[in-house]
């Protein structure tokens, strides 16, 4: 299996950054913009959906107007339009398809051993591995980070030289709908840059959203919360015996779950899981964990099949401040080992 390609992004500003990132990830933002042309289907049709596109990146302005300077910059280094790549970026928002079981995410804290992790295995259809990339953010300012996402996308899960993790999900909340806001996206990446766990938090819990989401925190510090957003608030989870497990489901208030769902609770069994390996655990038995089939097609690590299957997995050792991402399946690859 191919490895993914490392995007490293040094210049001083958003804008440079960007088309460093564009010119460097150019083959794999054409597959992307290609992947969600045809995603988004004939209607309304390519030139709609950019029209949609140019209200988020209105919207998206006055929250984090650096994020746009940098798609900018995306578009300006591969080519594309400034619409195209908040089209990749806003995929959730504005995307009409019906969206698949997707991602399992997790925290460790062991008090004992003082470790901390953080990680997810992400769930996509499985073309989206055609455009993957791993970006190495490494600023004249000091601040350093690696994160992976869809090429063209700005960050969706990584760490920062901040001490701050970040995994995401998606939610699906009765109230979920069609309309104009920020994008997930620009959200993660300004909580993603956030000096502190508790600036995170803050900006997790104030943003307007049209689509429910799901944003796990933690940092090396040892403050974790799992957000489950949902259009009009936030429901917060923490820790309890040292650990988080999500899998796409509200479990604050079950009720705001679109439909009833019998298939296996991955946060659940995550956290099973999780207590019998005890005080062993570490990234490796993280990493053995995150192979779990029960429950085949949607386990923890989900099956292949025609559609869907798991397309990343990343786990980050907040302690030691490594982070190992395997593309594809974690039963079927190898994880690679990343520094700040």
């Amino acid at each position: 299996m191919k490895e993914m390609k490392v995007i490293t992004l040094d210049a001083p500003t958003y804008r440079e950054r960007g088309i460093q990132y564009g010119q460097q990830a150019k083959e794999e933002v054409d597959i992307a913009v290609s992947y969600y042309r045809k995603a988004f289907g004939e209607v309304p049709g390519w030139e709609k959906i950019l029209e949609f596109s140019r209200q988020f990146i209105d919207a998206s302005k006055d929250f984090f107007p650096e994020a746009i300077e940098e798609m900018e910059g995306i578009a300006e280094g591969s080519g594309h339009r400034i619409e195209e790549i908040m089209a990749v970026n806003a995929r959730y928002e504005i995307s009409k398809f019906e969206r698949l079981p997707e991602c399992t995410t997790g925290v460790y804290h062991n008090e004992t051993t003082g470790k901390k992790y953080i990680f997810k295995n992400c769930d996509l259809n499985r073309g989206v591995k055609d455009h993957l990339v791993i970006l190495h953010v490494v600023r004249p300012d000091g601040f350093r980070a690696i994160g992976i996402t869809e090429a063209g996308q700005l960050i969706r899960d990584g760490y920062t030289n901040n001490g701050l993790g970040m995994v995401n999900s998606a939610m699906y909340d009765k109230t979920d709908h069609a309309g104009v806001a920020i994008p997930g996206t620009v959200v993660r990446k300004k909580v993603w840059e956030s000096r502190t766990f508790a600036d995170a938090a803050e900006i997790t819990r104030h943003i307007y959203r049209t689509t429910s989401t799901n944003m796990l925190l933690a940092d090396r510090y040892g403050n974790a919360t799992d957000f489950e957003c949902y259009p009009g608030g936030v429901d917060e989870v923490n820790c309890v015996q040292g650990m988080i497990g999500t899998g796409n489901r509200f479990t604050v208030v079950p009720e705001r779950n679109k439909t009833d769902d019998e298939r296996i609770d991955r946060g659940l069994r995550l956290k099973e899981l999780m207590s019998e390996r005890g005080d062993t655990i570490d990234e490796f038995v993280i990493m053995d964990i995150l192979k779990d089939e029960k429950g085949a097609p949607e386990g923890i690590c989900r099956g292949r099949t025609p559609d869907c299957e798991t397309v990343y997995s990343i786990i980050v050792n907040m302690t030691d401040d490594k982070v190992y991402i395997c593309l594809g399946r974690p039963s079927e690859g190898e994880y690679k080992e990343y520094f700040l």
